[in-house]
């Protein structure tokens, strides 16, 4: 590896060859470089959310990566991972917080059954342009009716890739409730956070599907 893995690096990410090999290098440190060491609080505030919500199970984490997110739900949770890189995937399931964890691609046909989901949640995936809102087309395809979904967005890119749009056509299918948004910090202390991210935002975006 000739660089070491970096927050903006990640955010340059583009193509999905380019994801796999990333997060083939951070996947053994992402955990203890990135999420402890810069008091990353998107996993905890989706999982506190979902919980506050009384979402339900089985839950499906979008892009679960090495299962931050995962970690913040209570034992006894049944929930499976989706994620591009097998390499992060390895280290989620080391965790024992994830009943199956599934390789695939968010941009693709997923390989679950309609409805099969009672709730989705996903964290630090929507933040860079590789995944866009045409992922919601599958994910709320596999959701069941009334599923609670708790997702991240990165605000820019909410922007940049019409996310907003993107939802309004589908409350205007009547697949979805209309989003509730909320903005937060991305960091519980700023002075953690990598250079030049410490005020970094994030919106939780909650629906339903109808």
């Amino acid at each position: 590896m000739a660089d070491k893995p970096d927050l903006d690096s990640a955010y340059a990410l583009n193509a999905a060859d380019d994801n796999r090999q990333f997060y083939r290098d951070w996947a053994a440190s992402y955990d203890e470089v990135f999420v402890a060491e810069t008091s990353y609080q998107l996993p905890d505030m989706v999982a506190a959310t979902y919980l506050q919500l009384a979402g339900e199970w089985p839950c499906l984490d979008a892009g679960c990566g090495t299962g931050a997110l995962g970690e913040h739900l209570a034992f006894g949770a049944v929930v499976d991972g989706v994620d591009l890189s097998s390499d992060m995937l390895a280290v989620a399931a080391t965790k024992g917080r994830y009943r199956n964890l599934v390789e695939a691609n968010l941009k693709e046909q997923l390989p679950f059954d309609d409805g099969e989901y009672a709730g989705l949640i996903s964290s630090g995936t929507f933040t860079h342009g590789h995944v866009g809102p045409e992922a919601f087309d599958e994910l709320t395809r596999i959701l069941r009716s009334d599923a609670l979904a708790v997702i991240s967005i990165k605000p820019e890119v909410w922007e940049s890739h019409a996310f907003g749009p993107a939802f309004d056509v589908l409350v205007g299918k009547g697949l979805i409730t209309g989003p509730e948004i909320a903005e937060v910090n991305v960091y519980r202390d700023p002075t953690m956070a990598p250079d030049g991210h410490g005020d970094d935002r994030g919106l939780i975006v909650t629906f339903r599907k109808v």
